[in-house]
Formats: structure tokens, C-alpha cells, sequence
């Protein structure tokens, strides 16, 4: 991680750490132990979530890509990845400092890996995608072959996620229409039989529901690979 992202991680989890404990402690009404308790504990995970996150690495050499993730450092041999692409990153859509586009490789059996800060936000994330599959490329043996149900696996992988990514998108700007279409029962009356689906709750947790699953559906469906 880049020093820049690290100072940004730190301020915005001391401020959500703020946020969190300034009304337990000042308006909440909870016993001082549960209070300290809470800080503590609070204080250790935003701690060793900053630690582990500076230590998050991609790292390549001649035997392959080795990541280091929260809890396990795991190899992949050149001759065991399937596949190496850069993809949109569904949490962007959430998230105002995460990076828009992000890199697997895949292994054997259709296995997806991330690569930790191979995005672009540290990196020209196009280039070091086309550096890796030119030395995956070279370095995977001339016997090399492709796993054609693994290549079947992360098609659908992929697909599955870019449903997904639609599904979150469009139920996200689906709000404010919903909101609007909730208040209308304020300002209009409606037929007694109405009142069931007019419910503001039916129109905000159903409707959303309602467009996450239909989008996903039909992107799903759409791209859907055959076979």
C-alpha cells in the first residue's frame, strides 16, 4: 500500500472510531467496564486491520504469483493459473476510495484469487495485467493447456459477478424513485385494495428487492455462457 493510502485508511478509521464510541460514551447510558470493553476491543480490530492491510502484497517471480491476504499467504504456479484479467470492482459502487478496477487470476478448477493492490489506484492496473500474462506466458511450459471445464467455471464465475455488480448498481439508483413512489400515498389518495403495495415498507424493501433481482436476472441471462 501506497504511504498516501495508508495516512487515509488510518484518518478514516479513527473517525469512524469516533463516530462509534463518542455516543456510547457521552449519550448512551452503558456501565464504564461495558464502555472500556468496547473501546478496547474496538480500538485492537481497527489496529490489526490497518496492520494487515499494510502488509497485503502481490509479489511474482519465476515460480509463480504468491498473495498475501488478512490471514494466509498463498502461491500459485505459473503453470497452475488458468487465467489473468482485470475486472470492474463491484464495491466501488459503495465505497468512495475504492479502487474501480481490480485483478484475479484464476487456477485450477475455475479457483479465483484476488490480487491485493494490483488496482488502480497503486498501480497502471492495464499494464501490470498485460506484465503478468506475458511472463505467465513465458513461464507456464511450453505442455501447458488449458482446463476447458475451468475455463467453463470462470466464464460463469465472471458472469455470475457482473450480475451481481448490475443487480447492487441499478437497486442503488433505484432509491429516490422508490422514496418518490413511497410518498405518493401522502399526497394522493388511493383505493382501499391499495393499501397493501402502497405500504412505504412494501415500496422501499420490496421494490429494491424487487429491482436487484430482476436486473441480475437479465444481465445473468444475457451473458450467460453456453455449456
Amino acid at each position: 500500500m501506497r504511504p498516501g493510502r495508508t495516512t487515509a485508511l488510518i484518518v478514516s478509521s479513527s473517525v469512524a472510531a469516533v463516530g462509534v464510541l463518542v455516543p456510547m460514551w457521552i449519550v448512551a447510558e452503558f456501565p464504564n467496564g461495558v464502555s472500556v470493553s468496547v473501546t478496547l476491543l474496538l480500538v485492537g480490530i481497527l489496529g490489526w486491520m490497518i496492520h494487515v492491510a499494510r502488509q497485503l502484497a502481490t509479489v511474482a517471480d519465476l515460480k509463480g504469483i504468491r498473495t498475501r491476504g488478512f490471514l494466509r499467504v498463498r502461491r500459485m504456479a505459473w503453470e497452475e493459473i488458468q487465467e489473468i484479467h482485470a475486472a470492474p470492482n463491484p464495491g466501488a459502487i459503495t465505497q468512495d476510495n475504492a479502487p474501480s478496477t481490480i485483478a484475479y487470476a484464476y487456477g485450477k478448477g475455475g479457483r479465483r484469487r484476488l490480487l491485493p493492490y494490483v488496482d488502480d489506484l497503486h498501480v497502471d492496473v492495464v499494464r501490470e495485467v498485460r506484465v503478468l500474462n506475458e511472463i505467465w506466458q513465458e513461464l507456464r511450459g511450453e505442455d501447458w493447456t488449458a482446463d476447458e471445464n475451468a475455463a467453463i467455471d470462470i466464464a460463469r464465475d465472471q458472469v455470475r459477478r457482473k450480475a451481481l455488480a448490475w443487480g447492487v448498481g441499478c437497486s442503488m439508483f433505484s432509491f429516490l424513485p422508490l422514496t418518490g413512489l413511497a410518498l405518493l400515498p401522502v399526497f394522493f389518495e388511493f383505493p382501499g385494495w391499495t393499501e397493501p403495495v402502497m405500504n412505504p415498507f412494501v415500496i422501499l424493501g420490496g421494490g429494491w428487492v424487487a429491482v436487484f433481482g430482476i436486473t441480475a436476472a437479465l444481465v445473468h441471462r444475457g451473458n450467460r455462457p453456453a455449456g
